[in-house]
């Protein structure tokens, strides 16, 4: 009975939905399973009165600067389909890269109340922990690291272009910028 119920099981198993196959499948999922959670966070947060806050630096218009962001997720899917089922190693990098997609999907709504400096310290350390998956998913598997690196580029720009307008409107350098508005001649 036993060994008929376990039968039936792993034959069963072929049909769900699950992320971790190593077929066509597994990969489709992968990388659209990050984008259907944001698309039910978002819903669930524009539900609740909260809307996302995203970057769209150098003249971008804003729907730009939203898909370059949300281009980021299915990469991360991908990377974690391509090493989670390698080694216990890569479990950890996938486990790693779950966290990340969370982050990611969760940081425009949480960054949208704060200030230009809480935004920049969290948009930075939000970076270091995307490099520390990014080395962990690397170290299983350079294909998937290069996977994410379009990503991680994204990312790495929208903070540290926060990160520049910050250090030049606030003290110290404040304070210079502030001083060269006064006109001397007066």
């Amino acid at each position: 009975m036993a060994t008929i119920t376990a039968a039936n099981q792993s034959t069963h198993s072929k049909f769900l939905l699950d992320a971790n196959r190593q077929d066509g499948l597994g990969l489709l999922l992968s990388a659209a399973l990050p984008l259907a959670a944001y698309v039910v966070f978002h819903g669930f947060a524009e539900m609740n009165g909260a809307m996302p806050l995203f970057f769209a630096p150098f003249g971008l218009p804003g729907w730009a600067g939203a898909m370059l962001y949300l281009m980021a997720l299915p990469l991360f899917g991908v990377a974690r389909w391509m090493v989670a089922e390698k080694s216990d190693e890569g479990r950890n990098a996938g486990w790693w890269l779950v966290a990340l997609m969370a982050g990611t999907i969760v940081f425009p709504f949480v960054v949208a109340p704060l200030d230009s400096l809480m935004l920049s310290i969290i948009s930075m350390s939000m970076l270091v922990a995307a490099l520390g998956a990014g080395v962990r998913t690397a170290r299983v598997s350079r294909l998937a690291g290069l996977v994410m690196l379009p990503g991680l580029a994204w990312m790495g720009l929208s903070a540290f272009v926060g990160l520049s307008f910050v250090a030049g409107w606030t003290p110290p350098f404040g304070l210079t910028n502030a001083n060269a508005n006064v006109n001397p001649a007066a």
